[in-house]
């Protein structure tokens, strides 16, 4: 049975004043949590650090625990339902929370790490990749 659905999209953010952020976001990582971030895009929120760890946003995105892990990879993609957080990792990091992961980012990584709390990252949009 062929798949019809977008498997692959590609997420564009911005830091105002330090630059762009690029990720690919993988629909079969955490389908429903995809879906809901994709409603409530464009999103925009002041960046949080967890102790260097990683950068997080807050949304307004309620959804619960899906195919969760809490060892995350330095540049990974991931949301928290925890605390309804959009978490991109700078490091290698063991949480104590499950979080769903969504993808990776592939362009902005020096963006992030330059993050400082207060700062705001704004999601514009999560296109299919290709188009």
């Amino acid at each position: 049975m062929a798949s019809t659905s977008i498997s692959a999209m590609e997420m564009r953010a911005r830091v105002p004043g330090k630059g762009k952020i690029i990720g690919n976001l993988y629909k079969h990582l955490s389908p429903v949590t995809l879906t809901k971030i994709l409603r409530a895009v464009p999103l925009m929120g002041r960046v949080n650090l967890f102790e260097r760890n990683f950068a997080y946003i807050l949304t307004d995105v309620i959804t619960g625990e899906e195919k969760s892990r809490k060892e995350m990879k330095r540049g990974e993609i991931a949301f928290m339902p925890a605390g309804s957080m959009i978490c991109f990792f700078l490091q290698n990091t063991k949480s104590y929370k499950p979080m769903n992961p969504l993808g990776e980012v592939t362009v902005g990584m020096d963006v992030l790490e330059s993050c400082k709390r207060g700062d705001s990252i704004q999601i514009e949009s999560i296109t299919q990749l290709g188009s």
